[in-house]
């Protein structure tokens, strides 16, 4: 497990780090903060939610979330939305737009390994990504089983 930790918490730092950032910020086209896409990209994943469940899905404060929300939706990459089933309730869903952001962000980080991963052979890349999906069929299990 030590070997697994290690490679996980380096792929991390490396997404992570402001060089990387930049760098698929500049070939997508899209200057948004990293916590403002990530928030985007959970939006291309899921149905329209109210903004408290945001919030608690993300780990992060109502407040915390509405600031991140004001600049998707000044930029009309997320719209609110009436709950049909309660009109009380309103929603914020992505458009069009916010979808065609993280598409290009998706393009561009998938570009971005291509170079980094240029000299590594196919079938090696397919096991990594068979484990790594799996790595990460563990991690949502466990996100979602209830804590003792």
């Amino acid at each position: 497990m030590g070997r697994i930790e290690l490679a996980v918490s380096a792929v991390g730092r490396w997404s992570e780090s402001r060089h990387v950032r930049a760098e698929v910020a500049r070939r997508a086209g899209c200057d948004l903060q990293p916590s403002e896409l990530r928030l985007l990209e959970h939006f291309a994943l899921v149905a329209p939610m109210r903004i408290s469940d945001i919030a608690d899905c993300m780990g992060i404060d109502i407040s915390t979330a509405s600031l991140q929300l004001r600049r998707l939706r000044s930029e009309r990459l997320v719209e609110r939305i009436r709950d049909e089933s309660d009109l009380r309730v309103t929603l914020i869903a992505i458009t069009e737009a916010g979808r065609d952001v993280v598409a290009r962000v998706r393009a561009a980080r998938r570009a971005l390994l291509a170079e980094v991963f240029a000299g590594t052979d196919a079938a090696e890349l397919d096991r990594a990504a068979e484990v790594l999906l799996r790595v990460q069929a563990h991690m949502l299990a466990g996100a979602a089983a209830p804590h003792v």
